[in-house]
């Protein structure tokens, strides 16, 4: 049950959101013919309400739809460049062509840092990611103290912005997922108390945050030795298609530290099989190695 009323939490946000932009362009075109109507009737009363109402429900959805696509991105080229990029992470993991383009896209960002502020941010921890994931620790600490939290935490004060609480949720499980790689178990405990402020608040927004929110959790445990609790955490998302890849790979690694060499080698050869692209198949193998 906790699994389906997530997905519909997130359905429903997102609904709400685009319902607001079309709300809003609908009352500004409704409001709009209204004052032309009265004006051109010349007797105060206008014409059909009905067709008002028509007009600017339809006309709503074409001035979105026309923003969204055509206009948006021509005022800011950055945009146009960010989603591109998001599709191909999408399609092909963290590749080295992306992680490269992600580099200079963030350069480029950084010479007017007023102006794109978010990109910054969202470079910075897509980066860091992504070199977390390759063991390239310095790189990825150099990423993470880019990422902007006070920005972030301003933009978050707008209930409807929640790619701002994500990126919140994200950068705190990064910095968490960083000390723990370097075996950092003050640093890990540290960063958890910080971050449990924000994990408390937004706990619950969807599926895939909760996640995000228990792999630190998982980082802790596995720095203690607690490794029982920490598959019985990762349980939970055993049976959710999105997340069952980093589910095995984690629970591989938590079955290397146990010593219980076969299970965790048959986790890695299912996390191998169902990697979607070149970076996880490599992601998997870079684990393996790491924790023989």
């Amino acid at each position: 049950m906790k699994k389906r009323s997530a997905k519909h939490s997130k359905l429903l946000l997102s609904f709400a959101a685009l319902f607001m932009r079309w709300a809003m362009m609908f009352i500004v075109i409704f409001s709009l013919i209204t004052l032309i109507d009265l004006i051109s009737s010349g007797n105060g009363r206008g014409g059909s309400v009905v067709f008002r109402i028509v007009f600017a429900a339809v006309g709503s959805v074409i001035v979105n739809f026309i923003a969204y696509f055509f206009i948006i991105p021509k005022l800011n080229k950055q945009y146009g460049v960010f989603r591109k990029i998001l599709m191909r992470i999408a399609e092909s993991g963290y590749s080295g062509d992306i992680i490269a383009q992600m580099e200079e896209q963030l350069r480029v960002c950084q010479s007017e840092p007023q102006k794109y502020t978010p990109y910054i941010n969202q470079y910075a921890m897509f980066l860091a990611e992504a070199y977390l994931s390759l063991h390239e620790y310095n790189k990825a600490e150099e990423k993470l103290k880019i990422a902007d939290m006070d920005f972030m935490e301003q933009q978050a004060k707008n209930p409807n912005s929640l790619p701002a609480q994500h990126n919140i949720v994200m950068l705190c499980v990064l910095w968490v997922q960083f000390y723990s790689a370097l075996g950092e178990k003050s640093k890990v405990e540290d960063q958890l108390r910080f971050s449990e402020k924000y994990f408390s608040k937004y706990r619950g927004m969807n599926e895939i945050t909760d996640y995000f929110i228990d792999t630190a959790y998982f980082e802790s445990l596995m720095i203690h030795g607690q490794y029982d609790n920490a598959i019985k955490l990762l349980d939970k998302y055993a049976s959710d298609e999105q997340l069952i890849f980093g589910v095995c790979l984690d629970k591989a690694r938590c079955l290397m530290k146990m010593d219980r060499k076969d299970e965790a080698e048959a986790l890695f050869d299912k996390a191998h099989d169902l990697a979607t692209n070149d970076w996880r198949r490599k992601t998997v193998e870079l684990e393996r190695i790491k924790n023989i």
